[in-house]
């Protein structure tokens, strides 16, 4: 907590009270950061949705069939 305390306090300083160039070059750090940041978090979940396996539709219409009869439940017993 004191670090990020520290951290928000160089920030905050670098933001509003250096001279101009160091503001310019602090805010393209933290916009290219937060930008690299959601690409990387996109990159992630798509790579996740493409790895998951998917269910044929006959293959649901036979989960379907095993929860509606209880089979499933007692196979887990």
């Amino acid at each position: 907590m004191f670090s990020t305390t520290v951290f928000m306090g160089f920030y905050t300083y670098l933001l509003f009270f250096s001279s101009k160039s160091l503001q310019e070059v602090t805010l393209k750090i933290t916009i290219y950061s937060l930008v690299f940041i959601f690409a990387a978090s996109l990159f992630l979940i798509g790579y996740g949705f493409f790895k998951t396996p998917t269910l044929t539709p006959q293959e649901v219409r036979e989960r379907i069939k095993r929860a509606n009869t209880g089979k499933e439940r007692e196979e887990m017993r």
